[in-house]
Parts: structure tokens; sequence; C-alpha cells
């Protein structure tokens, strides 16, 4: 049987697809429509080694995963798991905030007998990974000369203005501390 890469709410990848598209694109590809693809990363846009580029560059230190539990054993394997790096470079237009960026995630990865994988499904929040890539300032923006470390950053409003606006001005969520 043909490995296999499911993804929550599309149709599975092959293990050929996967080497073709990339790791990355194959984890970040979305089901949702063109207009509504996030702009912060495009899978469709991406290529192999455009993928990878991206990501070396903002995580020069590399971008490591590990297992955190493992919660069953064969023929069905299911194991949480955490990947992590140093946004230490710049990542589409955002700079770096030397902070670590990480996201959890749960695998359910089947094998057969000897033990190769049959079918693999990754389960995680994508958005995870990109809210820290995404704290970093503009680099079209200049940093405000405030020492507490507010930014003015370009928001996007409802009327399709863009606005200037401090961050400490914003409402935060409360759920982000």
């Amino acid at each position: 049987m043909d490995q296999c890469l499911l993804m929550i709410g599309r149709e599975g990848l092959d293990g050929e697809e996967v080497l073709r598209l990339g790791s990355y694109n194959a984890l970040l590809k979305s089901s949702l429509p063109k207009n509504y693809q996030p702009y912060h990363y495009n899978a469709n846009e991406e290529t192999f080694e455009s993928s990878h580029a991206l990501f070396r560059q903002a995580l020069p230190r590399g971008f490591a995963w590990e297992v955190i539990a493992v919660y069953s054993s064969p023929p069905v394997i299911t194991f949480k798991f955490r990947h992590w790096g140093y946004f230490e470079g710049p990542y589409k237009g955002h700079a770096p905030t030397g902070e670590l960026i990480q996201f959890y995630g749960i695998v359910i990865l089947k094998v057969d007998e000897s033990m190769r994988a049959e079918e693999v499904e990754i389960y995680y929040n994508p958005e995870e990974l990109f809210a820290g890539f995404l704290k970093g300032r503009l680099l079209t923006d200049k940093p405000t000369e405030d020492t507490n470390q507010n930014e003015t950053r370009r928001y996007s409003n409802n009327d399709g203005n863009d606005d200037n606006v401090s961050s400490s001005s914003r409402p935060s969520c409360p759920f982000a501390h």
C-alpha cells in the first residue's frame, strides 16, 4: 500500500505527491477557495524549493520536530508532536523577532506488519505557526521610537482602507496571554 498523507477537510496525498509538493506545501495545502487563501502562505503558489527556502530563511537554526507523547501502539500509533524553531530571519515581509515559534499536533499512523507506514493522518492548527511569524513588524514600516516595543503596523479595516494602528491601542485577545 502507498503511503498516504491525510489532512482534515481534504483528500489524502500519496507519497509521490508529498515528495513533489514538498513537506511544507503538503502540510499547509488548503482546501479553501483561492480568494480565501491566507496571504501569509499559499501552498498553491509555492514550489518545493521556494517553500523550503522561505522557512530556512525565517528559521535559520532549523525547525525541530519532536514526539511529545505516544498514546497507542502498532498497528495504529497515535502520538502528540511539537514543531518548533526560533524566528531569526525575515518571513514574507515581516521582521524576525527572535522568539520561539511552535505548534503542537496529533498524528495517527497506521503501519503494516513490517512497521512501514500505510496511512498518516496529521491534525494541527497551522495558524499557531503563522501567528509567530506575523508578530514581526512589517519591513516596509518603520519602528516607532517608543521603548516599550509598541509597533505601528498596517491593518486593513472592513471598508477596504488600511489604517496605521499602534499595537498598544488595539484591543487584545484575552486568550492570547
